[in-house]
């Protein structure tokens, strides 16, 4: 059972579902998918944002319904410890994919905005420590971190979306749907690796302190950060609609605003104010490594330090390894878009079993107490039968 102490609260859950919702796919991914289908890359992001919804409706009834006990503890009830701990590596695994994937995307961001001729392995050391740290906290802990980087982001993202506002033309949007709903769905597959990261969410499992408005405030939160989502990709595809296939993977947010303001921004204040937003993104990643650090400890007991480390140390080395962060793009549009899609709802489906089983199960549980606190107190003691009997004799 997950001590009081180390929950996180509804308040705190509302802005974890927020960036969890918004900030890695306000990076490469409205690029991708305006590459890959054009105008209709609008469409794509709908749908990709309409089946995260029910998925984190799904994990929100999970939160809500479970008794206090983490996910580890009702799936080893549920399927016994060596099963669970088959799945705690699936999901190790998975997480550790995602925060290699989001590596990539700072690497892109910080190389074609900040540090162009800077080595990344020099400016990658401050991030990588970040999530080391992270990995090690507890989830209260980055609850906390959320909870009071949030009004900097998203003053961040109002500013930055009021510049945008001012200078695109939202009509060149249209017209959408030239390449039919057959190659939307398909875009939305292939990069099935850039979205669903509300499923990290399983590690609150049992760690919420609840109220009668958790499911109703998370839910806002979600809708929140798909109407987020989806006004940035409106804009990105009335900016660059007519020259999709010429732009950079860098080109997000940044070179939106540069363009729309006809680049005569002093001092790129766009930029700083995009920096600020990329706290969002920072603060995932430790949401990840703690996941990871999470399913490693349930598999191995030890402390939070060693796993944590370790994967620090496995990421920064595999990011060496990797000489083209959109050679990284490459192999999860290929190889872990499947995988991806099927994690994606299996891990809402499965948090949403286990946690109406270990709520059956302890309803099941009170309901039999009373019936046994009765039995005891209509059997007579030792010390009355005894005397029973004395009296009898």
């Amino acid at each position: 059972m997950v001590a009081t102490e180390r929950r996180i609260s509804t308040a705190q859950l509302f802005t974890v579902v927020f960036i969890l919702g918004m900030s890695l796919k306000m990076l490469m991914l409205p690029v991708l998918m305006l590459k890959a289908v054009g105008r209709d890359s609008v469409l794509g992001m709908a749908v990709v944002l309409g089946s995260e919804f029910i998925c984190l409706a799904a994990m929100i009834a999970a939160v809500v319904l479970s008794p206090q006990k983490s996910f580890t503890e009702l799936l080893e009830q549920c399927v016994g410890k060596i099963a669970a701990k088959i799945v705690f590596c699936l999901l190790a695994l998975f997480f550790f994919c995602k925060l290699l994937l989001l590596s990539g995307e700072v690497r892109i961001f910080f190389s074609e905005n900040l540090f162009g001729e800077s080595p990344w392995s020099l400016y990658s050391l401050p991030f990588f420590g970040i999530c080391v740290v992270m990995g090690m906290g507890s989830l209260r802990t980055l609850g906390r971190s959320v909870q009071f980087l949030f009004p900097f982001i998203v003053g961040a993202t109002v500013v930055m979306f009021a510049l945008i506002g001012t200078g695109v033309e939202f009509s060149e949007v249209l017209p959408i749907g030239e390449f039919g709903w057959r190659n939307v769905s398909r875009a939305a597959y292939r990069h099935a690796m850039w979205y669903g990261d509300h499923s990290v969410l399983i590690v609150c499992l049992g760690a919420v302190k609840r109220t009668k408005k958790t499911a109703a405030i998370t839910a806002v939160a979600g809708v929140l950060s798909a109407c987020v989502v989806l006004f940035f990709m409106f804009g990105l595809t009335a900016t660059f609609s007519n020259v999709c296939y010429l732009i950079r993977y860098g080109q997000n947010v940044t070179g939106m605003s540069h363009y729309a303001l006809g680049n005569v921004m002093q001092g790129r204040f766009d930029l700083m104010l995009f920096c600020v937003w990329m706290f969002s993104v920072f603060l995932k990643a430790g949401f990840f490594m703690y996941a990871v650090v999470f399913f490693v400890r349930a598999v191995v007991p030890v402390n939070n330090a060693w796993p944590s480390l370790i994967t620090g140390a496995l990421l920064y080395g595999i990011t060496l390894m990797i000489t083209s962060a959109t050679g990284l793009h490459t192999f999860m549009i290929r190889y872990a878009a499947a995988p991806a899609l099927a994690f994606q709802f299996a891990v809402p489906a499965v948090m949403l079993l286990v946690a109406l089983a270990g709520r059956s199960k302890q309803k099941r549980k009170e309901n039999a107490q009373p019936h046994v606190a009765a039995k005891d107190q209509s059997a007579p003691t030792k010390s009355e039968t005894q005397g029973a009997n004395h009296e009898t004799e």
